[in-house]
């Protein structure tokens, strides 16, 4: 049985049925169970300054569960996390140890600020908290998507807020936990690039001869012979293949990525406790190694709490945690084009042996001096880089019960984080080699820390009147303050020998920095829930936030909320009937709200003033003070969202079945944005309130027990989420925004913000094959003539094999360079499916994830275009390129006939080798533009649990072995190295962008769990 999915932008995709969520239950079996699982009813999940029941909820929250982020052996919890919450969208920016990644819930909020969400752990502030908390020590992870449930928190909240439940210590005897893997890393795509020697020998000799570089093709592959020489054209493809037919390619691919990178992890912890005290304590280890040399990660984190009960009604509790994290590589690789590009053959001048181990970049730059791209093996070693990031968090609280329905709690945090980036490029480095004098041996040292505190206190009301009334108040306010600084050098001129950056004193510093920034929120919130028989749910929230990151008179907002539920399952006309049986959970949910925004830069409501130099009769050294280039505004304030969330919670079949549907509606306004100012200003550019922009979107999230007996189980969780955006305003008489990426080596696209369009829209040139010999007529002297009605190009004649781009004038008749629509790189639904099969002892998990809709512009395909000798191309365009080249001659010919021949299926050709080509593949094009829909098998996991018979020898309470394939199996029909991916810094004004990016890897891995 299988599913067939059709998609305007993807081919047919046949899902098996075993992969797909069931609606159903198997067998009969199912229908007569009556075991209600009263667990799931009874969870608790985590809002904003306390907890509530899952069936009590009125707002929007997707929950990820320890049990789930443990069936994900990963580095941190953004890996464990992909795919597995609706709404939420975590896109990494490639595959290398310690890569980045971006985070939207329900698209993001913002065109042109930050997007990430507020993340909470155990009730406090932390930033990028899904990459510093061990993903060993995570309860549970809430996302709260909905008004009712992030207005609370106000700041921020307008980007969603990711709330994090640690671990803590349990009553009862000492457990002793240790859980550990070995990851075996290996590249699980290579890219099709050319790897005949004869086939590209002859490419580089038509590119040499076409750029009037032939001497240049000789020095390297033909043993220098003189141009001059008898037959040195004519013979040319016949020394080509007596010389190349039978040689050995260089792998670079193989050479580079070819090995296997090994991730050994290591987490052990400790809890223990009794009826007054409770403590837990945990260490991990994680040390990552990438596929490229000087590439890893090395994580380290230590992490204690401890709760106690003082005197009845008095309860404390205390939490640290630090983690020292180091990356080597900087965490991202942008010169994977390096890698692709580097020559196959060093012909007669390098030895294979000497093209893999020299820095040949001086030789063939100097040939030609477009060739850009170093010895990826010695620049890796030649240029290397390191971030070390050390943070230290503390948290205590304080709560005490009074007046019987009363519960005051006081809690503070302190948290320090300090990082020092280092990179350093030695004689061998391309800086060196490209600037011996004046950059010659260099690095940079930069360094930064900050520290912030929290404090909150909230009294918290909760009292049942009656049987049916049940009311929960909070009120409570906030102090949050954080002060950053952080300094920064360029150094030239090392001196050789040197010890690097050990020792800068006989170094010159070239450029040198310091800022230091500080910025802090008051805020005051209340919440009212009332719940009538469990039937009748309403919330209301309230906050005012005031920040120092607007002027007087602008600091604050005011963030409320209203959400009610009705539980229609529990209406007596609904119990004791039929579909009580069917329909065993049925609430309906409707929430409205305003959140806010303000993650902007400190200070923007001033201008700063600058020192500068002023000089005096032609003498420098006269210091005078002018006014920034940004121009101040104290009318800034907080960007507005405004939210609308309607949700349905069924549960059929006494809860086999659990299905949650949400729309939504997230209007922002007074977006936060850098506008340009005219010349006569005087400035160039201020931060304003202007413009607003809509998300829109459905999610789904579908959880069933398939199959339920004695010793097998089988349940499926699904979620899927549909978004779609819409700019609804810009700037006063301005219908777009442009935002351009990349740049004319390594692929650059233009992404529009147009009002009355979504986001991540592509612009270019639409590509149209190449002139072919049908499109001109060859007249008597030679010359060739366009044919009417075929498009012309912007500026002068084409030739065959020139590319073609579509005509964009009002005639149609010419291709004018204007920008037109190419693709979009926002998705059209995202989602997971996790399977889990259970049988006696042994364990089978399958989970996957897929993205519909999106289109990739790949700048890497782009970069890789022709534009240098001796550099290697794709294997589609060194078999396929328009030849101009005469094999006969060794020259080019003009002859249409002749080029019929040499071209026997002209329109599937790609374009020729003609200097005009070398500046049309810098244009964006939708040549470019592909398909980035996928369905993954993300990772299948097989476990074994020993029985208690076994344990009980060993004196163990719990034993799992497992072995675990990440990134099995991709299916999409994107040519790059991986469609998941996010190469652009703005992931929401510019999706679907590959650059160079470093490629994921597929992973084996084998792993145990023990309990002592």
């Amino acid at each position: 049985m299988s599913l067939i999915v059709k998609h305007k932008n993807i081919k047919r995709i046949v899902f098996p049925a075993f992969m797909l969520s069931t609606s159903f239950v198997w067998g009969q079996e199912a229908v007569n169970d009556t075991v209600k699982n009263t667990k799931d009813i009874e969870e608790v999940v985590v809002i904003g300054y306390g907890k509530v029941k899952k069936s009590d909820l009125t707002g929007s929250v997707s929950s990820v569960s320890a049990k789930d982020l443990a069936a994900t052996p990963a580095m941190n919890a953004l890996q464990a996390l992909q795919g597995r919450a609706a709404g939420l969208n975590i896109v990494t920016a490639g595959g290398a140890p310690g890569a980045g990644a971006n985070v939207t819930v329900r698209g993001g909020s913002s065109i042109t600020q930050s997007s990430d969400p507020l993340y909470i752990v155990d009730g406090f502030q932390l930033d990028n908290a899904l990459n510093v908390i061990n993903p060993n020590d995570i309860e549970s992870i809430d996302v709260l998507k909905g008004a009712s449930a992030i207005a609370i928190y106000g700041a921020r909240g307008s980007n969603g807020i990711i709330v994090i439940k640690t671990k803590s210590g349990k009553k009862g005897r000492t457990v002793i936990n240790y859980n550990t893997f070995m990851s075996f890393d290996m590249l699980s795509k290579k890219l099709d690039m050319l790897s005949n020697p004869e086939q590209y020998v002859k490419y580089q000799y038509e590119l040499g001869v076409l750029q009037s570089k032939p001497s240049a093709w000789s020095n390297v592959f033909d043993n220098n012979l003189g141009t001059d020489s008898p037959g040195f054209y004519s013979g040319a493809f016949e020394r080509i293949a007596n010389r190349y037919g039978s040689a050995a390619a260089l792998d670079w691919q193989e050479k580079m990525l070819g090995g296997t990178g090994v991730t050994q992890n290591h987490n052990v912890n400790v809890s223990a406790g009794n009826e007054k005290t409770q403590a837990f304590i945990s260490y991990n280890y994680n040390k990552q190694d990438g596929l490229l040399q000087n590439f890893s990660e090395t994580r380290n984190s230590l992490r204690a709490n401890i709760t106690s009960e003082l005197y009845k009604g008095v309860r404390v509790d205390f939490n640290t945690m630090f983690t020292n994290n180091s990356v080597n590589g900087g965490g991202a690789y942008s010169g994977m084009k390096k890698i692709l590009l580097q020559p196959i053959t060093g012909g007669t001048l390098f030895t294979q042996d000497e093209l893999f181990n020299t820095q040949t970049f001086p030789d063939f730059s100097a040939l030609d001096s477009g060739f850009d791209t170093e010895n990826p093996y010695i620049e890796t070693q030649a240029s290397t880089s390191n971030k070390r990031t050390r943070t230290f968090v503390a948290n205590a609280g304080i709560e005490f019960d009074f007046l019987k329905n009363f519960t005051w709690r006081t809690a503070g945090q302190y948290s320090w984080t300090n990082s020092k980036s280092t990179s350093f490029s030695d004689q061998n480095s391309r800086a060196f080699l490209t600037d011996p004098i004046n950059t010659g041996i260099n690095g940079n040292i930069a360094n930064a820390e900050t520290f912030r505190y929290q404090i909150t206190n909230t009294l918290n009301y909760n009292k049942t009147f009656g049987e049916k009334h049940k009311v929960n108040a909070l009120i409570g306010n906030e102090i949050w303050y954080e002060e950053s600084e952080g300094s920064s050098m360029r150094l030239t001129k090392f001196p050789y020998p040197n010890f690097g950056l050990d020792d800068i004193a006989n170094a010159t510093v070239a450029d040198k920095n310091t800022d230091r920034s500080s910025n802090s929120l008051l805020s005051y919130f209340a919440r009212v829930n009332y719940n009538y028989d469990n039937r009748y749910l309403i919330t209301g929230t309230i906050r005012a936030d005031g920040s120092s990151k607007f002027a007087e008179g602008s600091r604050w907002g005011y963030f409320p909320s209203v959400a009610g539920a009705w539980r229609v399952s529990q209406e007596n006309f609904w119990q004791g009937h039929k579909i009580d049986k069917i329909v065993n959970d049925f609430k309906l949910r409707i929430e409205y709200g305003v959140t806010g925004n303000n993650g902007v830069a400190n200070n923007l409501w001033r201008t700063n003033v600058l020192l500068t130099d002023y000089p005096i009769n032609n003498t420098q050294g006269y210091p005078a003070y002018v006014t920034s280039t940004n121009w101040g505004n104290r009318d800034l304030q907080w960007e507005e969202l405004r939210t609308t969330n309607i949700g349905v919670d069924l549960a059929f079949f006494n809860n086999r079945i659990k299905l949650t549907s949400e729309w939504y509606n997230n209007n922002v306004s007074k977006m936060l944005f850098e506008s340009v100012l005219p010349v006569s200003s005087g400035y160039s550019r201020q931060y304003q309130n202007i413009g607003s922009m809509r998300n829109r979107g459905m999610e789904f999230t579908l959880n069933t027990v398939n199959l339920k007996s004695e010793n097998f189980r089988w349940t499926t969780d699904l979620n899927i989420s549909f978004n779609k955006s819409k700019v609804l305003s810009l700037e006063d008489g301005r219908q777009d925004r442009q935002f351009s990426v990349g740049g004319s080596r390594t692929g650059m696209v233009t992404y529009y913000a147009t009002v009355g369009e979504e986001l991540g829209d592509m612009y270019g040139y639409i590509y149209q094959g190449v002139y072919t010999t049908d499109d001109f007529t060859q007249n008597p002297d030679g010359s060739l003539t366009l044919n009417p009605g075929v498009v012309k190009p912007a500026t002068g004649t084409p030739k065959p094999g020139d590319m073609k781009f579509a005509a964009d004038n009002e005639a149609g008749d010419q291709f004018t360079r204007k920008m037109q629509k190419i693709g979009n790189g926002t998705p059209d639904f995202i989602g997971g499916i996790s399977n889990n099969f259970s049988y006696k002892g042994f364990d089978l998990a399958v989970f996957m994830k897929f993205s519909v809709g999106n289109d990739i512009y790949n700048a890497t395909k782009q970069s890789l275009s022709p534009y240098a000798m001796f550099q290697n191309v794709p294997s589609e365009f060194g078999n396929n390129y328009y030849h101009l080249i005469d094999p006969n001659t060794g020259q080019a010919t003009t002859n249409l006939n002749r080029l019929r021949e040499l071209n026997p299926d002209e329109n599937a050709r790609l374009w020729s080798l003609s200097n005009a080509n070398t500046v049309n593949i810098g244009y964006p094009s939708s040549y470019y533009v592909e398909d980035g829909s996928y369905l993954r098998v993300a990772q299948i996991t097989l476990g074994y649990s020993f029985a208690k018979e076994f344990l009980n020898k060993v004196m163990l309470t719990n034993a799992r072995i497992y072995f675990t394939v990440n990134n099995v199996a991709t299916i999409t029909g994107y040519s790059g190295y991986d469609p998941e991916v996010s190469a652009a810094s703005g992931v929401t004004v510019t999706p679907g962008y590959d650059s160079s990016t470093y490629p994921r890897s597929r992973s084996y891995v084998l792993g145990l769990n023990l309990t002592f």
